[in-house]
């Protein structure tokens, strides 16, 4: 997909047209919010706290890519089992299966490998540099343009200090964008600390998507806010999200 937006360049009252291509994300409302859809070949970072849906949101940008791109999506999961992340795909109408049959989509449990691995006496926790090493080696043999990992907070319990998590994750996020990946990077947050689990990730992506649950008259609803996004001119009002059969949406109805 291809954006055109005309704006008035700032510094010399200009007229310039800007092309972005767009990577669509499969949630009903979210792309009108963002000028069609997540720039292409960027690290997007979600985070919200337990119950906020971040990762059907992250499920349902990676199966769009089995119907809306050309190459196949990759879903890395670090906490989540394989057999919980079906039967939620499955309740939201979303074929794993026959996609992976299809070489569409390619789901790994990450958690499980590790564990197998730590079997033969290895680390069981894996950090963003073993990370990488797996995904050189899986796009060495398939291609993949579309990649979620949920979540990357698990990968932060590997580091010492925050210098170490911020160095490792920037070399990472690096990596990713040299890789021609539209990444979506699922970060967990504790209502009442902070946004992200670690307070950096948020400062090394491209686009900052936060959910949350508010009160509203007594009971909670689900809201989503973009708050940054790179080479986007993007909406930053609070909307509300819906879930319904086939996943979430957003809502043009805004929380004040």
């Amino acid at each position: 997909m291809i954006y055109w937006k005309i704006y008035p360049k700032s510094t010399l009252g200009h007229w310039v047209a800007l092309s972005v291509k767009r990577v669509a994300s499969g949630i009903k409302g979210f792309d009108e919010l963002i000028q069609g859809g997540f720039p292409r070949n960027t690290v997007n970072l979600i985070s919200g706290p337990a119950g906020s849906v971040k990762s059907l949101f992250a499920l349902q940008y990676f199966y769009t890519s089995s119907k809306d791109e050309d190459t196949p999506g990759l879903f890395l999961a670090l906490e989540e089992n394989r057999s919980n992340i079906e039967r939620a795909m499955k309740d939201f109408n979303m074929d794993l299966k026959t996609k992976e049959e299809e070489g569409k989509l390619f789901l790994f449990d990450l958690g499980e490998i590790r564990t197998k691995k730590n079997a033969q006496n290895k680390r069981l926790l894996m950090g963003f540099s073993e990370l990488q090493d797996f995904l050189d080696d899986f796009l060495s043999v398939k291609e993949a343009k579309r990649l979620v990992i949920d979540s990357i907070s698990a990968l932060g319990l590997y580091y010492r200090t925050s210098e170490d998590l911020r160095e490792e994750m920037f070399a990472f996020t690096r990596f990713l964008r040299e890789k021609a990946m539209t990444s979506l990077l699922v970060s967990e947050s504790i209502e009442g600390q902070g946004l992200t689990r670690y307070g950096i990730e948020q400062f090394l992506a491209d686009s900052f998507i936060v959910l949350g649950l508010e009160d509203i008259k007594g009971t909670l609803r689900r809201f989503i806010t973009v708050r940054k996004m790179r080479f986007t001119e993007h909406n930053t009002a609070k909307h509300l999200l819906l879930i319904g059969k086939d996943g979430i949406e957003v809502s043009s109805e805004r929380i004040i």
